[in-house]
């Protein structure tokens, strides 16, 4: 039996404006990559799945492969196969990973079954619906999944599957990220509490469409700091020593800062800073590429 196989990437992300108060989203994509490699055999069956290394009960990966694989214009059922997922982007956290892999799992699919020129539209319908599917997001996340398949920054309604506005960075700029060791508080948060800020949420949408993005990114840190209980002086600290935009990722724990490249000292000020207390402080830089097939068979 003939063995389908292919392998993609795509990158992270990290909020502007969290979507789920209102349902309208931005996030800037950040270089971080996730790669996706899936193997599928035209036969009945079941999924493996492994997230970098280790087996995972991931319904995510198996919602996107086999819708992808509908997408396709085949028959999910008539096949079976194993997803492997590789990223540098720490899980769980507030950075994307959800979309970041299903974005990259749905181009695998797609090669793998012929399709090497893919569609992005189609690429971020299956991960919205396989987001939706298996309760990875409450919204869908097509903001975050379009910050991780086409680059730069993106703006949607989720509740309206639109894309609402997508460019990409005139200039490279540096992204300081901190992940302190406490989880996501997201699971101890009533979606429709949260809800109740959609006015003020929108307002911060609304200043990042007319392109004041990192004024945005702090006001909606501050925001859902205050409505999830994090600790918003990280954030306050990055905004002191000079970042463009500073905020909680996400519903967190990691917080994100952008600086200008120029700012060498003060960005090694806010490592050393955000370090102190045992966080993972990662480094990277803004992202105008797309998601990418990075081989097939």
């Amino acid at each position: 039996m003939t063995t389908l196989k292919a392998r993609a990437a795509t990158f992270g992300a990290v909020s502007i404006v969290n979507a789920i108060a209102s349902g309208r989203g931005a996030t800037a994509s950040v270089r971080l990559t996730t790669e996706a490699e899936v193997e599928i055999e035209a036969s009945k069956g079941g999924w493996e799945v492994s997230v970098n290394g280790e087996s995972s009960g991931s319904r995510l990966a198996v919602e996107t492969a086999r819708l992808a694989i509908k997408a396709a214009g085949k028959d999910p059922d008539s096949f079976s196969g194993s997803v492997r997922t590789t990223s540098s982007v720490p899980i769980g956290v507030g950075l994307k990973t959800s979309s970041a892999s299903s974005t990259a799992i749905a181009i695998a699919v797609f090669a793998a079954l012929g399709q090497k020129a893919f569609d992005p539209k189609k690429v971020l319908d299956c991960s919205v619906e396989a987001s939706l599917a298996s309760g990875a997001s409450v919204t869908g996340a097509l903001d975050d999944a379009a910050g991780c398949l086409l680059g730069g920054v993106n703006m949607t309604n989720n509740l309206a599957r639109k894309v609402v506005s997508s460019k990409l960075f005139d200039k490279k700029l540096r992204v300081v990220i901190r992940v302190p060791k406490t989880r996501s508080r997201r699971d101890a948060v009533e979606p429709g509490f949260i809800r109740r800020f959609g006015g003020l949420t929108d307002l911060i949408f609304e200043m990042s469409l007319k392109g004041d993005y990192w004024r945005a990114m702090v006001l909606n840190g501050m925001v859902y700091s205050s409505i999830l209980k994090y600790d918003p002086f990280p954030a306050l600290r990055a905004v002191e020593l000079g970042a463009l935009g500073a905020g909680l990722s996400g519903t967190g724990p990691a917080v994100a800062a952008v600086f200008e490249p120029s700012k060498l000292a003060e960005i090694d000020a806010l490592t050393k800073d955000w370090a102190a207390d045992g966080s993972t402080v990662i480094e990277t830089e803004t992202n105008n590429e797309h998601g990418r097939l990075l081989a097939v068979g």
